[in-house]
């Protein structure tokens, strides 16, 4: 009697595992981002024209040391933005998603989080710095004995961690968003970018009620470039 041939499988293990172990979110169903490669460590999707990051920590890792979670999410809309997977406005610091699809987990909160119609920047960024996912890096740290918990419980460097940030900022990489994890804003290398970056975001102007209807007089209108009506 013949055997019967085992059934075939599709993708590889690992990938197999990663599907079942990440259901689709369905808050954001239609704007779920694609992860391309997951990575236990982040420092392999991030990349500059001299080639990957390296150091004894991966650039989030850093970022989270040098400027905690908001420079986590920093990090991940430069790289987001280095491939040209999200646009920011300059004058209205709104963020668009261009691309959905993510090289990390990090990426694919960030994502996740913007709208069709975009997000404001500050938002964003607060929004991805309060995420599950990075809040893992903060939790691995301190597993690590690399951070500790502070007032109000706000993780800081250990004795430990204040050294490994300080040779990461030492050793800045030439390139990419490795830059930002261990300079912050200011190590961007697109100047228009990181001026958005250091920039605060504008205000909401509000109209008052004759301008609910439209402006007459286009030529007489105060909107400046920075600021958007509600």
């Amino acid at each position: 009697m013949r055997a019967t041939p085992p059934r075939p499988t599709t993708g590889t293990a690992s990938t197999r595992c990663r599907s079942r172990s990440n259901p689709p979110n369905d808050r954001n169903r239609g704007h779920a981002p694609r992860v391309l490669r997951a990575t236990t460590r982040p420092r392999e999707a991030i990349m500059g024209e001299h080639g990957p990051y390296e150091s004894e920590h991966g650039p989030y890792e850093i970022a989270f040391l040098t400027g905690g979670a908001v420079r986590v999410a920093q990090t991940a809309l430069v790289a987001l933005h280095e491939g040209r997977r999200v646009r920011v406005s300059r004058g209205t610091h709104r963020v668009q998603a261009v691309n959905r699809e993510a090289d990390d987990a990090v990426q694919a909160a960030l994502l996740a989080l913007v709208p069709g119609p975009g997000i404001l920047l500050g938002d964003l960024l607060q929004g991805a710095a309060a995420s599950e996912e990075v809040r893992a890096i903060g939790d691995a740290l301190k597993e690590a004995g690399l951070v500790r918990g502070g007032l109000r419980g706000a993780l800081r460097p250990t004795r430990a961690g204040r050294a490994a940030r300080n040779r990461a900022v030492e050793d800045v990489p030439p390139d990419g968003p490795g830059r930002c994890a261990a300079l912050g804003p200011d190590g961007v290398e697109d100047a228009r970018l990181r001026e958005i970056l250091l920039t605060r975001d504008p205000k909401p102007l509000k109209l008052d009620q004759g301008r609910r209807h439209g402006h007459q007089n286009l030529e007489s209108s105060n909107l400046s470039d920075n600021q958007y009506g509600l």
